[in-house]
């Protein structure tokens, strides 16, 4: 509801473009990210691929980002830039407001601190020419590999160049799966919104990412197609206090995962207490989850580890504020 209303408002001011329909929304989700976004935008530009659109949401910045971007748009660029400023509500909200305004048939996404080589649309959108269209039904994304900025890669590269599998699958097979960067179809993406009741909390994207890979392939390839900054400001800098306090969605992420039978046994048993750690966290009621347990004694088991674990998070917490 949140995004349509955004949708509406931006209509309303004639802010949107019906130009005929591209091959690549290229977009990039920002948030006072004004001294990494250049490089993003001057990768783009040296793209050898020209068919695509750049769309860039900013969710509520108070730097320079607008002026930036408004003086790009004056540049004689091969592409379109498309800008749209939205109050702050965290990455899936800019997410949801991107999937619904983009208007090529596929979109990558290109976060505001990374970057791309030369060829990288080129090469994602040439693997999907390659499939015919039955095929194509099949496969949500095609990914690449990242590297940060050293060269160095981010996990493990995959066992063939060209490798079609799930992503649940892939995780289940290698504990450190290379880190990617793809080339998603947009038809997909607009089937599985993220959750947007849960105003200032984070929202994990790997919640959308399994239920897509519940019903859907990925073709990853071992080709390097971007570069990724880790920067501060980012949820391993924010405290453990303050992200603990706004978990609610790891409550829901957590069930979703204890349920995949895809998944190794440990992993959804370490799900499964995850889910009542998490809401405790967020004073949720314990005796619901409980209810829905299809055996009592099993759901008290993994209540008190999580229990265990909430305390352990409690006294890191503790910790954490004797050193401020």
């Amino acid at each position: 509801m949140q995004v349509e209303k955004m949708v509406n408002d931006i209509e309303n001011t004639g802010s949107t473009n019906s130009d005929a329909r591209i091959q690549v929304t290229v977009f990039t989700p920002t948030y006072n990210r004004s001294r990494t976004l250049e490089r993003t935008y001057l990768s783009l530009r040296e793209q050898s691929f020209k068919d695509f659109e750049w769309l860039v949401v900013d969710d509520g910045s108070t730097d320079d980002t607008a002026s930036l971007v408004a003086k790009w748009q004056q540049d004689e660029n091969f592409f379109p830039i498309r800008y749209f400023f939205k109050p702050n509500g965290g990455k899936h909200t800019a997410h949801n407001l991107g999937v619904t305004l983009a208007r090529g048939e596929y979109f990558a996404i290109l976060d505001s601190d990374d970057w791309y080589v030369a060829d990288t649309l080129e090469i994602l959108s040439r693997h999907w020419l390659a499939m015919p269209d039955a095929m194509k039904l099949r496969y949500s994304s095609v990914e690449g590999i990242c590297c940060r900025e050293d060269g160095t890669m981010i996990g493990r590269p995959f066992p063939l160049d060209v490798y079609d599998r799930n992503l649940l699958t892939i995780r289940s097979l290698n504990d450190k799966p290379a880190d990617t960067m793809g080339m998603h179809r947009l038809e997909v993406l607009r089937g599985f919104p993220f959750p947007d009741d849960f105003d200032g909390c984070f929202v994990p994207e790997s919640l959308v990412w399994d239920r897509i890979a519940a019903k859907y392939d990925t073709r990853f390839i071992n080709f390097i197609v971007g570069y990724k900054e880790y920067l501060p400001g980012g949820l391993t800098r924010r405290s453990l206090k303050a992200g603990l306090a706004r978990s609610g969605p790891a409550v829901l992420y957590n069930r979703e995962m204890s349920l995949r039978k895809s998944l190794p046994l440990a992993k959804r048993l370490k799900c499964k207490a995850n889910v009542y750690r998490y809401a405790l966290h967020n004073s949720m009621p314990i005796l619901t989850e409980l209810s829905a347990e299809r055996s009592r004694l099993a759901g008290l088991a993994f209540a008190a580890v999580g229990y265990l674990v909430y305390l352990k998070d409690k006294a890191a917490v503790f910790r954490e504020e004797l050193k401020c």
